[in-house]
């Protein structure tokens, strides 16, 4: 099935599940355990009007413009490309895009993201799901690429 319509139905489908799974996590921690500490990782609630490691705070306005410029390149690569992508692939592009999504969702509507998890066997900035997904998202897609080219080459 290659179907075009099917392939973005999936694909939107998949960007809300991620999006609503970042933040029901970011409700249910923030909500329950603002403050707590698991060893591993402490969650702890901060606004941050950043972005990674706190970068460009107080330009909200440019950090949205930013995330909009993304999300407008990445879908119009997707739907320029939607009959060549596979499934695997959608999934991988519709984890990063729903950590995007959700990160200017809520720079927009609140001013600021919510980052509450705090790694505590390193000293690393404290991040979201979102940023998780973002991450995960690109590293793999970036793997997936590196892999490809070099399957082809060998061919």
């Amino acid at each position: 099935m290659n179907r075009p319509c099917v392939k973005i139905f999936v694909f939107l489908i998949l960007i809300l599940v991620f999006g609503a799974i970042s933040y029901s996590v970011r409700d249910f921690l923030i909500g329950g355990y603002d403050g707590a500490d698991f060893h591993v990782i402490s969650i702890e609630y901060i606004k941050n009007t950043g972005a990674a490691f706190s970068l460009f705070q107080q330009h909200t306005g440019f950090l949205i413009l930013i995330s909009v410029i993304i999300l407008i390149g990445v879908l119009s690569f997707i739907l320029g490309m939607i009959n060549k992508i596979k499934y695997p692939d959608l999934i991988l592009y519709a984890f990063m895009l729903a950590g995007v999504f959700c990160n200017l969702f809520e720079r927009i509507l609140d001013g600021f993201v919510t980052d509450y998890i705090r790694l505590n066997f390193v000293t690393f900035p404290i991040f979201n799901l979102s940023d998780v997904f973002i991450n995960v998202g690109a590293f793999l897609v970036i793997c997936n690429i590196l892999f490809h080219n070099e399957h082809k080459k060998s061919n």
